[in-house]
């Protein structure tokens, strides 16, 4: 059964590569948000296997908010992705224990294992 994800990210480009990019590594795209309410809700609906997070995302819950309300709630495993190195974005994210924390841009190889791994 083809994995299923949830792609969160604001910056439509963005999105929609990996919404194209996805469904050739045998994944299916569960749903593609751009905000953490928004994420939250679709993660609640969705039941996705996993969920790519932008940490820097619109509305008022950010990145880290959203997944900590889906990994807390719904036991749902989250892959940071994120244009923000710096040390406190990292040291926040690496707190709720993410499958990965990758910086932008995403290195498709890497995704993709994490993917299969997941």
């Amino acid at each position: 059964m083809a994995k299923r994800v949830l792609i969160v990210e604001d910056e439509v480009i963005n999105a929609m590569a990996l919404a194209e990019t996805i469904p050739g590594w045998g994944c299916l795209v569960a749903g593609l948000v751009t905000s953490g309410e928004d994420a939250v809700l679709a993660a609640e609906r969705e039941k996705p296997d996993v969920v790519l997070m932008d940490i820097h995302i619109h509305g008022s819950m950010d990145g880290l908010d959203a997944a900590r309300e889906i990994i807390n709630r719904l036991g749902i495993p989250v892959i940071f992705m994120t244009g923000y190195d710096d040390e406190k974005t990292i040291r926040e994210a690496e707190e709720l224990k993410p499958l990965a924390f990758l910086v932008k841009p995403l290195n498709p190889k890497r995704l993709k294992e994490l993917l299969a791994g997941s």
